[in-house]
């Protein structure tokens, strides 16, 4: 870390004299000095930051070294900001008289404030440049190396990590599937390729790849399938000659002698051709597209079915090489990770101690499924024998424990030290946060920027810089678990914990995660001088007190419950804030922000405050300000324009700002202004948008405040080429004409780099020119709303990349698409949906049969009284709200329809017959609020036999299920019956149901038990029977659990016969107060909760032939919790046997999976 952060140092010193700051302050001869010196250290640097983890002098050495070049950044920040303050002199300067100017000019040569500050900076470079003219003799000391000779060490490394084709391991664990996956590939799927077919298996260090391919390699089935097999150790060095010989050897099985590339090549041909071959390339690290070309033309010659096999950390090695897709290992289950770590702990031991094992158990938690930890840490326990040895490893972090007793960290030492320069640093910052943390990319990037840690590189922004160093990270198997958007961009990631571990070793005590507890008094966090990076989390609302804060770069509040800063909040040096949900007075945060004239990351989102204070306005270095979520904000400072250099400002969820502070145009360098909020008063109109090369999301407000089109021209939307999600609305303004809102729409044709478009409140009767493939081809997803006087809709069907549509509150709108072609239309459309539209009778004005809307997936109907369904096969997935008959008749019309779920209607009594009729690859079903339907049609559920779920929620009147109902559905897994209060009876049909796994009943107060054939639910696994009364609380079905049912309550005999069931859940039956003595004929039964049955009085004998229950839960019971007390209860030696009682008067987490 010591390098990458002495790197970045020694480019912003060479910046700064570059640009003259030294000779302008007088200390350029000083900084000279101190560029050289850094250069110097710099050669050798890599070699101690080695020889530190066996060497503690050198540690102490590089953290002096560390300590001053921290004092150097900050004082060269305060040169930048001085240069700063002169170019805004400057500029001040010249709107003022030229006789102002000339005396201004000569009495700041003798400012006394100026002055001072060269002293100042000038005294403290010399004593910065003796303090490293010191740490720089003391290095000679430890004869510390170039890079040179440390490739030389490292090679050595590498040298021990040569692998062969021999199985190394008496026993493999946890690899069966992935195996008979390989193998079933390169015998029977190969041999259709066209070309030799390379098969990629990808994972990090120590994850078992090399042993996987040995696996494979001798497998008899591979064996008889290859006439040739051929294992070559790759590592890192690439060299196509060097690899030629060694497969030629492998192949022989003898030594090939020094011979030309030519000789050898023919070689190799002549050995591979018209041959079945298998090669293993094992612990590829080469990125070279070239030199894998070399050699994969060479091996392009066998017969149909050679293959070779890829062994690589990296996802990009994979994709370079790969022909078919990689293969990426993932972690192996804590039973067999148990497997591997026991049999290297315990050996041949005939009897293990219970209680190492049980320790034992809990340090296989921390390999997070990787062999290698598995194994190193099993090795690490063989020869320790007393209880505390393995409790203090146990506790302890992997970065803790003895490298030279496990290769954990080696292995992975490795992946880091691969890495250039920049990306070691990138990743080793990632140490800031905790583990199985979702790292969010954006925040990820802004704080790397705020560190110095990436910068921009010739033609790319320092954003990209940042994006394409995650990208990086993740094809080399640093990061894991990637969420992306609708759009594809990354959202977040995670990191492995070994790889999290590592990063915290090589950060050392520099970064610092405390969870803070639950003290009333505040949580007090003392930090050594050497933190240089805080994350606290929290988990409800806390002051934090930091005493000693003065060497922290970062700062971070990880919390979902707000937090109180402290006056002792006293942070100099920091780059980075980020304060989410902060509750603090104005006056308070005024004072935090003004002694943070570093920072460049300041987040403040979801806070309290009303009013951001004026001294934001002095952080100069400012790049980043979040405020998004301040739902009480409503006024920024007025002098933001001061922030030169703020790059992303983001306000988006900030309701109550009327406008923004004038004059926005002069922040020349944003990336980012989320919301603009157009205001009549001059600076804070549309043409502040005009030279602002803005990107990522753009909401521009208020648009029924731009009086004339030329206005909205003026913020040249068409030339923001790196904008990709736009949101334009106008407010309700009976003011505005059609024709003003139409102009001033069209005025607004934004960029063809848009992707997302949405529309809100505009009030023209025609859509604007530009809604055309040419300007919105690359568009994905499109939404408009309340475009009330607006009689037709754009041409949708022809934007050749819209996948996503939803169109609400158009009262005129009468159909989806107009136009009369068909074929490409819509051609790439997932997903459509429609709202409140009173008057759309089709999806389309012309019929044209099924040949439109051809890859529609999901539909989703709300509110539209007049619309029928036409006929499309594509359907998968369709939501209906608030429907009418003739609507839900035509659900029939579409075949492939896969999930549906009807919602939210107060009028209709009874569902159309035939509404499911044809619908043959239904697998879900849920009904949910149709609260006046008495009774479901008689052909309900008839011939849906690939139905798998069905949920019916809140229809009230509801008597029964129809005889028969469920006699075709033969796949039926998962029935929810939820709050149907006057349902008496279900179908006697259920005795079809072979293939129930889980059952819920709850709120039915009048269900009088099962019906009959209960005993033939053979697979039933799991039942929820509850007498909970639930009342609805708003329109979106939300609930509150009101109290128990007081109906008097025996539990069905017929559930006795349910051999196969594992769960019951039994609550709220209030009058119920004992349990059925068969309840012990439940021989499968695992896990057994009773909530909430207020007059239970005890448990019934038989619960001890329960001999699986492994775990039961009491709550809200009151007659039992004293019964149930562990040793003395009355009822304990009836449960005595489960391993695990849990016994309480309060909830112990929701009741409903």
């Amino acid at each position: 870390m010591a390098e990458a952060f002495l790197t970045v140092l020694l480019e912003n010193l060479s910046s700064l004299l570059q640009n003259q700051i030294g000779i302008l302050l007088g200390i350029d001869k000083e900084m000279q000095r101190i560029c050289s010196m850094l250069s110097t250290i710099v050669a050798v640097i890599e070699d101690a930051e080695e020889r530190q983890l066996s060497d503690r002098s050198i540690k102490n050495w590089l953290q002096k070294l560390i300590d001053v070049s921290s004092e150097l950044e900050d004082i060269l920040d305060d040169c930048c900001e001085m240069e700063a303050f002169r170019l805004e002199l400057e500029y001040q300067q010249q709107q003022q008289q030229p006789w102002i100017l000339k005396v201004r000019s000569s009495l700041s040569c003798i400012n006394p404030m100026n002055l001072y500050f060269r002293k100042k900076i000038a005294n403290k470079m010399k004593e910065i440049g003796d303090r490293l003219d010191q740490i720089g003799n003391e290095r000679i000391n430890f004869h510390l190396r170039g890079v040179v000779v440390v490739g030389e060490r490292r090679s050595q490394i590498r040298g021990n990590r040569l692998t062969s084709s021999v199985i190394t391991q008496p026993c493999v664990y946890g690899r069966e599937e992935e195996k008979e996956r390989i193998v079933g590939f390169l015998v029977n799927d190969a041999i259709h390729c066209n070309h030799t077919c390379i098969y990629s298996i990808v994972g990090l260090g120590g994850m078992g790849k090399t042993t996987l391919a040995q696996l494979v390699f001798n497998d008899e089935r591979v064996g008889n399938h290859f006439e040739l097999k051929m294992w070559v150790c790759v590592s890192e060095d690439f060299d196509v000659l060097r690899l030629i010989k060694a497969v030629i050897e492998s192949g022989t099985g003898k030594a090939c002698e020094a011979l030309d590339m030519d000789p050898l090549q023919k070689r190799l041909r002549d050995m591979l051709r018209r041959k079945r071959f298998l090669l293993v390339l094992d612990d590829v690290w080469n990125e070279d597209h070239d030199q894998w070309d070399k050699l994969r033309y060479l091996l392009d010659c066998g017969l149909d079915g050679a293959s070779v096999v890829v062994t690589t950390r990296s996802k990009k090695v994979a994709s370079i090489m790969g022909t078919v897709p990689m293969l990426i290992l993932t972690g192996l289950s804590d039973n067999d990770c148990w497997l591997l770590f026991k049999e290297r702990a315990f050996g041949n031991q005939s009897e293990e101690r219970p209680n190492l094992v049980k320790i034992g158990e809990e340090i296989v938690k921390k390999c997070k499924g990787v062999p290698l930890a598995a194994k190193a840490l099993g090795g690490l326990m063989r020869f320790k024998i007393e209880e505390d040895e393995w409790l203090s490893v146990m506790r302890s972090e992997l970065w803790n424990l003895p490298e030279d007793k496990t290769s954990i960290l080696p292995a992975l030492k490795l992946s880091y030290l691969h890495l250039p320069i920049e990306h070691r640093r990138c990743f080793s910052y990632c140490a800031i946060f905790p583990k199985d943390h979702k790292i969010e990319k954006t925040q990820l990037i802004h704080l790397w920027m705020a560190n110095g840690l990436i910068s921009s590189k010739q033609e790319f922004e320092v954003e990209d810089v940042g994006n394409e160093m995650i990208s990086e990270l993740y094809w080399r198997s640093f990061f894991q678990d990637m969420e992306k958007d609708f759009f594809g961009n990354i959202l977040n990631f995670k990191m492995h914990d070994l790889f999290h571990d590592l990063a915290q070793f090589i950060m050392d005590d520099k970064c610092r995660v405390v969870e803070v507890n639950n003290n009333n008094n505040g949580e007090i966090i003392s930090l050594s001088k050497s933190v240089c990076h805080l994350t606290c989390t929290l988990s409800q609302f806390k002051k934090i007190i930091i005493p000693s804060g003065q060497s922290l770069r970062t700062f971070m509040l990880l919390t979902n419950c707000s937090t109180d800063p402290n006056k002792n909040w006293k942070f100099h040096s920091l780059r980075a804030l980020d304060a989410k949900l902060l509750i603090t007075p104005l006056s308070s945060l005024s004072s935090l922000v003004s002694n943070l004239k570093h920072l460049r990351y300041l987040n403040l989102s979801h806070c309290t405050v009303e009013v951001l204070p004026d001294s934001i306005c002095l952080l100069h270095h400012l790049l980043i300000l979040d405020i998004r979520y301040c739902h009480y904000l409503y006024k920024l400072p007025k002098h933001m324009i001061r922030l030169k250099g703020l790059r992303h400002l983001y306000i988006q969820g900030c309701s109550r700002l009327s406008h923004l502070p004038p004059n926005i145009r002069q922040l020349t360098c944003l990336k980012t202004l989320s919301n603009f909020i157009v205001d009549r008063r001059r600076g804070c109109q549309l043409d502040e948008l005009n030279h602002l090369n803005l990107g990522g999301y753009l909401h521009i407000s208020n648009l029924d405040k731009v009086r004339r089109p030329k206005e909205a021209r003026f913020a040249n939307l068409s030339g923001k080429r790196n904008l990709k999600r736009l949101h334009l609305s106008w407010n309700t303004n009976e003011n505005e004409s059609e024709d003003n809102a139409k102009d001033v729409l069209e005025a607004l044709a934004p960029s063809t780099g848009l992707t997302e478009l949405n529309i809100q409140g505009y009030k023209g009767a025609y859509y604007p020119y530009w809604f055309m493939n040419e300007i919105l081809g690359n568009v994905v997803s499109i939404t408009l709303s309340n475009w009330n006087n607006c009689r037709e809709l754009p041409p949708f069907g022809k934007l050749t990349s819209l996948r996503d549509l939803s169109i609400s509150r158009m009262n005129l709108v009468e159909y989806i698409d107009n136009e009369l072609s068909h074929g490409d239309c819509f051609r790439c459309l997932k997903s459509l949906e429609i709202t409140n539209l009173p008057n759309l009778e089709r999806l389309s004005r012309h019929d044209v049969g099924n040949q439109k809307f051809l890859s529609l997936s999901t539909l989703c109907v709300s509110k539209c009284p007049k619309l029928t369904l036409p006929n499309l096969g594509s359907v998968k997935s369709l939501r209906v709200y608030d429907g009418t008959h003739q609507l839900l008749e035509s659900i029939s019309n579409l075949h492939g329809l896969t999930d549906l779920d009807i919602y939210d209607n107060d009028n209709m009594s009874f569902l159309p017959q035939n509404m499911l009729h044809d619908l043959t690859c239904l697998q879900r079903l849920t009904i949910d609020r149709l609260r006046k339907i008495q009774e479901l049609p008689t052909d309900f559920l008839i011939g849906l036999n690939a139905l798998n779920f069905l949920c019916i929620k809140f229809c009230y009147e509801l008597k029964c299920l129809p005889e028969g109902m469920f006699q075709d559905c033969t796949l039926l897994k998962h029935i929810i019956i939820y709050s149907c209060k006057k349902m008496e009876s279900l179908s006697e049909s259920f005795q079809y149901l072979n293939a129930l796994e889980s059952i819920e009943i709850v709120d039915c107060p009048e269900l009088d038990g099962f019906s009959n054939g209960v005993d033939h639910l053979t697979s039933l696994r799991t039942m929820i029977i509850s007498g909970e009364n639930i009342i609805e609380t708003d329109q979106n079905g939300r609930c509150w659990h009101k109290h128990c049912s007081d109906k008097p309550v025996v539990m069905p005999e017929a559930l006795q016969h349910l051999s196969s069931l594992e769960v019951l859940r039994i609550s709220y039956f209030k009058e119920i107060a004992s349990l059925p003595d068969w309840l012990g004929n439940l021989k499968s039964l695992q896990d057994l909760r009773i909530v909430g049955c207020e007059n239970l009085s005890s448990l019934p004998t038989s619960i001890q032939m329960l001999t699986n229950l492994k775990k039961l839960s009491i709550e809200m019971c009151p007659n039992l919790e004293k019964r149930c007390e562990k040793e003395v209860g009355e009822d304990w030696h009836k449960i005595a046997h489960i391993s695990d009682v849990y016994v309480s008067s309060t909830l112990m987490r929701p009741f409903f999976f």
